[in-house]
């Protein structure tokens, strides 16, 4: 072969090799997944970040370095237990995003510890690295929402209202909580950091503190229901709260400086459930003030309750509005009228609220929690207007003794 027919010929083999190179480099590469599967909450670092702790699998130290974040992502949104994406359907929708998300994880961290917690060869020669990661969930949540994966507050709104959160201080039975606030100024200042979190996040949050006539209210719920209830449930129905948010905590001397740590619990008000309890604690420092650390503490006990909280009203909304309705006999009924009563009562709650429960059914009080649809009942007036005009009774009226947003008491007496 002559030399310029050689050269030739290397040239369309070169030529040829370009071409393949080049498409082998224009071929899409497959979207990012995790490999890992290992991650566990650390932190509230704020309002808006969670600290995980997370391990990447990868062929090679730096593949298991890239995995780290894609598996926190998917522990924050799929594994936790205050994991965002809960139902079915948010599963199904999640799945049509993920690519996107696993694809730019950058966009959804703000920290990455500079130190590898642990790296080591598996016997699979493959690398198992674990790093602490900070995700923001808040830019993870909204994410979410802008693509029509999970529900914001504004939506849950449009279905059943957000959540009136009341927040106030463990208190021994038979004691005021209200009496803690006076004499207590770290209740105070921790109740203050826990209703500032909530108001950021767009929650409604009704003060005890501000409210009027609020021991007469207590007073009433609590001659009608044992008179040894709990002062705390008492106050949550007598300002209309859908959730009460209870704390207690304290600031301790530890080696090192000192230390806070906060129980935060949630309870469901109308039937006094609860939703969720978490222990938060602050760092140990040796120079902050006992206000510093409670915040801290606060920070970390109150994300992980909040998300259990918005779980919850996710579900429960699917049901209706629901309210807490009480009925009192006031009257000499014999035990005949008082179950003809009865019966009547039950029949028109089953009519008009086919989603209800019974909680308590006494001689002197029946006790329900009855769920209304948004679009037909426009809150305990309009419940209260229903049992006044429908339930016919000879010889009995039908008199509304307490009302507030989410607490009907109604009373029958003869007449």
């Amino acid at each position: 072969m002559k030399t310029s027919t050689r050269i030739r010929t290397l040239a369309a083999v070169v030529a040829a090799l370009g071409i393949f190179s080049t498409a082998d480099a224009k071929k899409p590469k497959a979207p990012p997944r995790p490999v890992g599967n290992e991650a566990s909450f650390v932190e509230s670092f704020s309002p808006v970040e969670v600290t995980i702790k997370s391990t990447g699998l990868g062929k090679e130290p730096e593949l298991a370095e890239s995995d780290i974040p894609l598996v926190a992502l998917q522990f924050v949104m799929f594994k936790w237990s205050d994991k965002l994406v809960n139902t079915d359907d948010e599963n199904r929708r999640a799945q049509k995003v993920l690519d996107e998300i696993y694809s730019n994880p950058k966009a959804f961290v703000t920290w990455t510890a500079d130190r590898v917690t642990s790296t080591r060869r598996l016997p699979d020669d493959r690398y198992e690295v674990t790093r602490m990661i900070r995700i923001n969930k808040g830019e993870l949540t909204a994410f979410l929402v802008k693509k029509g994966v999970i529900s914001s507050h504004q939506d849950l709104a449009k279905g059943a209202g957000n959540p009136m959160i009341m927040v106030i201080p463990d208190a021994p039975k038979n004691s005021s909580p209200l009496a803690v606030f006076e004499t207590n100024p770290l209740a105070q200042q921790c109740a203050g950091a826990i209703e500032s979190y909530l108001t950021q996040r767009q929650y409604e949050v009704v003060s005890p503190r501000a409210q009027e006539q609020i021991g007469a209210q207590v007073q009433m719920i609590g001659s009608i229901k044992s008179p040894d209830e709990d002062q705390t449930y008492q106050i949550a129905l007598a300002t209309g709260a859908d959730v009460y948010v209870v704390f207690a905590g304290e600031v301790a001397s530890v080696p090192g400086g000192r230390k806070a740590s906060l129980v935060v619990k949630a309870y469901e008000t109308s039937s006094a459930r609860l939703l969720g309890t978490e222990t938060g604690y602050s760092q140990t420092r040796p120079n902050a003030t006992d206000g510093v650390l409670v915040e801290e503490a606060t920070n970390d006990a109150i994300d992980k309750v909040l998300q259990r909280v918005n779980n919850y009203w996710k579900t429960d909304a699917e049901r209706g509005i629901q309210y807490k309705l009480i009925v009192r006999y006031n009257g000499n009924f014999g035990a005949e009228r008082k179950q003809d009563l009865s019966d009547a009562l039950e029949e028109l709650i089953e009519q008009e609220f086919p989603e209800h429960k019974v909680n308590i059914a006494t001689d002197k009080t029946e006790d329900f929690q009855v769920w209304a649809p948004k679009e037909r009942v426009s809150g305990t007036s309009a419940i209260s207007r229903t049992f006044r005009k429908k339930l016919e009774l000879p010889g009995v009226k039908v008199r509304e003794i307490l009302k507030n947003r989410k607490l009907l008491i109604l009373e029958l007496v003869e007449g």
